[in-house]
């Protein structure tokens, strides 16, 4: 031995290859099932149940293969199905999560929300652009999906102008407890886009998926 060297075992580790790392397809067990009658001794072929089993395992996998081919198809067509929907959506009203509302003089306003639980009592507070208080109006306190409309008038019945305003649900049950609340607002679709296979409709300048959008109306 040579003063100064140490010995060292040898490096025990294997690469697998890239190619054995991927499962395997349909035609990929096909060539090995050929490739193995193919060198199969002739005096001492193999065992007719072995040969059945294989060939068993080969149609389960074929099959396997031929589901997922026709589930791709199915949400292919289930996406372009769902897009089709949301072109349809253009130029209608929907209801999106906000409290804010784009009104018009001389119109009504429609303020939607939905409470977690029954409400004995639902109290709508409105404000303008600057955050003062314009008028607090009764709803109706079902659970779920509720509409109240406004009919544009302050706390001393008279019409207020043109403009932003916001509102606020304040509901609570029959023992005074609040009853939680989420607030929708109202807007125009003008627009729908598709985006990595999902579809996006466009309101108040705003994108936002379709499973944001409560309610539709016509404009």
């Amino acid at each position: 031995m040579i003063e100064g060297l140490i010995p060292s075992a040898g490096s025990t580790t294997t690469t697998t290859p890239a190619s054995a790392q991927q499962p395997l397809g349909k035609e990929d067990f096909l060539q090995l099932l050929v490739a193995q009658l193919s060198a199969q001794d002739p005096l001492n072929p193999m065992d007719s149940r072995e040969f059945s089993a294989q060939l068993a395992q080969f149609s389960a996998l074929e099959q396997m293969t031929n589901v997922n081919a026709t589930l791709e198809d199915l949400v292919k067509a289930q996406q372009a199905m769902g897009n089709s929907s949301m072109i349809s959506l253009i130029g209608k009203n929907v209801d999106i999560p906000g409290n804010s509302v784009d009104y018009t003089q001389g119109e009504t306003a429609n303020l939607a929300y939905s409470l977690g639980a029954e409400a004995t009592t639902t109290k709508i507070e409105i404000f303008d652009a600057t955050g003062a208080l314009v008028n607090t109006i009764n709803g109706p306190g079902a659970k779920g999906s509720n509409l109240a409309i406004w009919n544009g008038l302050d706390d001393q019945g008279k019409p207020v102008a043109s403009g932003i305003y916001t509102f606020k649900i304040k509901a609570t049950d029959s023992s005074g407890k609040l009853v939680t609340a989420e607030t929708f607002t109202t807007g125009l679709v003008t627009d729908v886009l598709f985006e990595d296979n999902e579809a996006f409709a466009v309101v108040n300048g705003e994108k936002l998926p379709a499973a944001e959008i409560t309610r539709v109306s016509i404009n």
